[in-house]
């Protein structure tokens, strides 16, 4: 009996921790990711038919579970094979040259794609900070995607290398979308953001930069 008390108690605990890291002392702590959903969901052709922002006026409301944003973090920036392998084209095989940010309620989180980990940056909700519309300050959570200064210059045609970048968020956001539609989320893309004041948040490198945000809630 007492074991399975334990391990109820574990379960509730488990569940508590929906969209952010845990939190210890009212600071939040790097926390392990599950592994994110790789099968199930609809029909490749039936998500490109469902694939949708979600209208402003009716942002869903609800809060994405750890599986959730695992999910669509993997599907953002993840391995789906061996070696330089990646859900999204890579210029050259590259790691990612871009980072994703996961701000909630409690705080704000790098995402760790080598360790499926996310990495407190922030204790508050800087989201209100991130979105300059009104509904994204309400969405639960806000992916900002930003370019990492110091891969682009490893580059070896730096002409190209900032394309390279937006071209980058932009399949990682289509990837989003898409596995945001087989989880029953909704999502909206928005390029109306604070860059400043979320650089601060985030404390981003010098060379770093904010290029766009995703608004995400649970249907």
């Amino acid at each position: 009996m007492k074991t399975a008390a334990v391990l109820i108690a574990a379960s509730l605990i488990a569940a508590a921790c929906t969209t952010s890291g845990a939190v210890a002392n009212g600071e939040a702590r790097e926390t392990k990711l599950p592994d994110p959903q790789r099968t199930g969901g609809p029909g490749l052709f039936e998500a490109f038919q469902q694939r949708a922002s979600a209208p402003q006026a009716t942002f869903p409301s609800g809060k994405l579970t750890q599986n959730d944003l695992a999910t669509v973090l993997w599907a953002a920036t993840g391995k789906n094979r061996d070696g330089s392998k990646w859900t999204v084209p890579m210029a050259m095989g590259k790691p990612p040259y871009c980072k994703v940010y996961v701000a909630t309620d409690e705080g704000a989180f790098l995402y760790n794609w080598k360790d499926n980990t996310l990495v407190p940056v922030a204790n508050t909700n800087i989201k209100a900070d991130i979105s300059t519309q009104e509904f994204g300050k309400k969405a639960p959570v806000a992916l900002v995607f930003v370019s990492e200064g110091d891969e682009l210059a490893k580059m070896s045609n730096q002409a190209w290398a900032e394309e390279f970048a937006i071209m980058l968020v932009g399949a990682m956001s289509q990837n989003v979308y898409l596995a945001g539609e087989a989880l029953g989320l909704g999502s909206r893309l928005v390029y109306s953001v604070d860059r400043e004041k979320t650089a601060k948040h985030l404390k981003i490198g010098a060379k770093d930069k904010v290029i766009c945000a995703m608004l995400i809630g649970k249907k």
